[in-house]
C-alpha cells in the first residue's frame, strides 16, 4: 500500500508539513521582535545622552524713563457719613411705629408712638400735688402775714407797759414758726412743679421722633411690643444721613501707609457696578492700629460722593488711591523681578539626570534680582529698586542704565 492510494495518509502528510511550516513563520518572527526591541533601546540611549543644540530665544525688556504714578490698594466697606441710634428712655407698651426700612425721614418726624395712658395719669397727679402745693403755700403766706401783724402790735403794747415782756416773746416765736412754714410750702411748691415737669418730660419721650433728616436703616421694633429701659437704653431704629455722601472704611497696609495723606484722590470698584469706577478722596487715616492674625493694618477713611445713590452702606469696596509722582524714573517691569532662567547642566545634577533643557527652573531669585545676558549667558544682577505703580519698579542704583535690555522670558525652550 502506497500514499498515493491512501487519502488518509494524505492528509496526515499535509497537516505535517503545516505545522512545520507555522514553526518556521514564529522562529522568524521572535527574530523580528527582539532586533526591533534592541533598535528602540539603542534610540533611547542615543537620545539620552546625544548633546543638544542648548540655544534660548530669551524675552527682553529694554529700561527706560517715565512718569509713575504711585499707587496703594486696599479693601473696605461703604458706611453712612452718620449713623444715629434712636432708642427709648423710658418703658411701656409701642401702640404705633410710623416708618420701616428704606424710608425718608425729616428731622423732628414722629417714628413710633408708646401707649401714653398711665404717663397722663401721672401728669394729671402730678399737676394735683403741684397745686396742692401752691394751696399750702398761700396759707402759709397767710399765717405769716398774721404773725407779723399781731408781733408789731404785740411790741407796741410792751413799748406803752400795757402788756408784759413774755407775751412779746412769744408773739416773735409765733412769727419765726410762721416763717419756716411759709419756706417748707415754698419747697414742697418747686418739688411739686419738678414732678409735673419730669411726668410732662416721660410723655413727650412717649413720642419718637427723628433727630436728622436721612434714611431708615433698621427698624427693631413692632407695634404691641413692650419695652423695658430699667438699665438700657434699648434701640428702636438706626438712622443714617443724607446717603449721597458716603464713606468708604479701607484696611491699609502698614508698608503702604506711610504714602497715604489727607486729600489725596482714589478710585474704587464695587461687585455690584462691574467695570465701572468711582471716585473718592482720603479723609484722614487712623492712628490706631488693627492687628489680625499678626498683620497690621491701619483704617483709612475715604470721602464718597453717592449722589447718584448707586452705592449701599456694607458694600464691598477695592480702592486705589494716588499716593504721589515719580518723574522721569529709570523703570523695569516688575515681571523681570520675578524671571529665573533655566538651570545649567551642572546645576541639573549630572550625566544621569534629566537634560538641562528639559528640566526645572533654578533657584528662584531674590526679590531684586534682575537678569542680563553677557557673551550670550544670562548674568545675575543685583540692585536697589524704588517705588512700584503695580506694572513697574524704579531702579535706584547705578548697575543698570537707561538702554540696558533685562530678560524678561523665553520665547521657546531648547532648538534640538
Amino acid at each position: 500500500m502506497t500514499t498515493d492510494n491512501d487519502p488518509s495518509l494524505k492528509d496526515m502528510a499535509k497537516e505535517v508539513n503545516s505545522v512545520i511550516r507555522a514553526e518556521k513563520k514564529r522562529g522568524r518572527f521572535s527574530v523580528l521582535a527582539w532586533v526591533a526591541l534592541g533598535v528602540v533601546f539603542i534610540a533611547g540611549l542615543a537620545w539620552w545622552f546625544w548633546p543638544e543644540d542648548t540655544r534660548i530665544q530669551w524675552q527682553t525688556h529694554r529700561l527706560d524713563r517715565a512718569d509713575m504714578v504711585l499707587t496703594a490698594m486696599a479693601t473696605g466697606n461703604l458706611q453712612p457719613k452718620s449713623e444715629v441710634s434712636v432708642g427709648a428712655e423710658i418703658s411701656g407698651l409701642v401702640s404705633e411705629v410710623l416708618v420701616s426700612e428704606n424710608d425718608e425721614i425729616l428731622r423732628g418726624q414722629v417714628l413710633a408712638r408708646f401707649d401714653t395712658e398711665e404717663l397722663e395719669v401721672a401728669l394729671l397727679q402730678a399737676t394735683a400735688g403741684l397745686e396742692l402745693a401752691r394751696a399750702s403755700l398761700a396759707e402759709a403766706a397767710a399765717t405769716l402775714e398774721e404773725a407779723l401783724v399781731d408781733e408789731r402790735r404785740t411790741e407796741s403794747l410792751v413799748e406803752r407797759g400795757n402788756s408784759p415782756q413774755a407775751t412779746l416773746d412769744k408773739a416773735v416765736a409765733t412769727r419765726k414758726r410762721a416763717e419756716a412754714r411759709s419756706a417748707y410750702a415754698r419747697a414742697t411748691v418747686r418739688q411739686a412743679e419738678a414732678t409735673v415737669s419730669q411726668a410732662r418730660t416721660r410723655l413727650e419721650k412717649a413720642v419718637i421722633t427723628s433727630p436728622i433728616d436721612g434714611v431708615v436703616l433698621q427698624r427693631s421694633i413692632e407695634p404691641g411690643a413692650t419695652v423695658a429701659a430699667n438699665f438700657q437704653t434699648p434701640v428702636l431704629f438706626l438712622l443714617a444721613e443724607d446717603l449721597g455722601q458716603m464713606e468708604l472704611h479701607v484696611s491699609m497696609d502698614e508698608a503702604d501707609v506711610g504714602l497715604v495723606k489727607a486729600g489725596q484722590s482714589a478710585t474704587f470698584s464695587v461687585d455690584a457696578w462691574s467695570g465701572r469706577e468711582f471716585e473718592a478722596e482720603v479723609l484722614k487715616v487712623y492712628l490706631y492700629p488693627t492687628v489680625e492674625n499678626n498683620v497690621v493694618t491701619y483704617t483709612t477713611v475715604l470721602a464718597v460722593d453717592n449722589s447718584a445713590h448707586l452705592l449701599q452702606p456694607g458694600m464691598t469696596a477695592t480702592a486705589t488711591i494716588n499716593t504721589g509722582q515719580r518723574d522721569q524714573a529709570l523703570r523695569v517691569p516688575n515681571i523681570a523681578f520675578r524671571f529665573t532662567p533655566p538651570a545649567t547642566e551642572a546645576e541639573s545634577g549630572g550625566m544621569f539626570s534629566h537634560p538641562a533643557s528639559r528640566g526645572r527652573g533654578g533657584a528662584q531669585g531674590t526679590s531684586n534680582t534682575l537678569w542680563v545676558l553677557e557673551d550670550e549667558e544670562p548674568r545675575r544682577v543685583l540692585v536697589r529698586s524704588g517705588y512700584t505703580d503695580g506694572q513697574y519698579t524704579e531702579v535706584l542704583s547705578d548697575e543698570l542704565s537707561e538702554g540696558d535690555e533685562v530678560l524678561t522670558g523665553i520665547m521657546r525652550g531648547s532648538v534640538e
